[in-house]
């Protein structure tokens, strides 16, 4: 299901931002909250919103430069698709984690990159679909850090060094 063109386009649209977003609710925002504490230690151009209302405000100033990273394992959740829809409008571009290819939100996605679980309906935020999500981030980071190692060393360096006093 992981297609290395797309791994390879998003990496790129990561890279090239102005700014980058996670997006998700529920148990999407979870993952959404990780990528962010991944990229932050090596950019400083990553954010995530945790509020929908804010989220939807954000989406809507965001412009041509910015990436959206939406995540929704159905790709049907109302506040996903809105906020994807109101950065789309806006002129970002838009990468959508997901497990359906067709899904009301990938017709904003300009990327899908696609998790492998299955997730039954009385399992809402599965550990399974959490961890096929997560492998996906995992992935786009070690590939991000591994290209783009001498900015990012640099920046690991410095958000590792600025929490060391925090450790007992």
């Amino acid at each position: 299901m992981i297609k290395e063109e797309d791994i390879d386009r998003a990496i790129t649209l990561i890279h090239r931002a102005r700014r980058v977003f996670f997006f998700g609710v529920g148990a999407s925002m979870l993952t959404a909250m990780k990528a962010m504490n991944k990229f932050m230690r090596i950019e400083n151009k990553v954010f995530c919103i945790q509020d929908s209302h804010m989220q939807a405000m954000v989406a809507s100033m965001m412009g041509p430069g910015d990436v959206a990273m939406v995540f929704s394992y159905s790709g049907a959740t109302k506040d996903t698709i809105h906020v994807a829809e109101l950065a789309k409008q806006a002129g970002a571009k838009i990468i959508c984690l997901t497990r359906f290819v067709k899904s009301p939100l990938t017709s904003f996605s300009d990327i899908t990159l696609l998790s492998g679980a299955n997730e039954g309906p009385l399992q809402g935020g599965s550990t399974s679909a959490e961890i096929s999500q997560l492998f996906l981030v995992d992935l786009i980071y070690t590939e991000y850090y591994r290209r783009y190692f001498e900015q990012c060393s640099v920046n690991n360096e410095k958000t590792s060094g600025s929490v060391l006093e925090k450790l007992c």
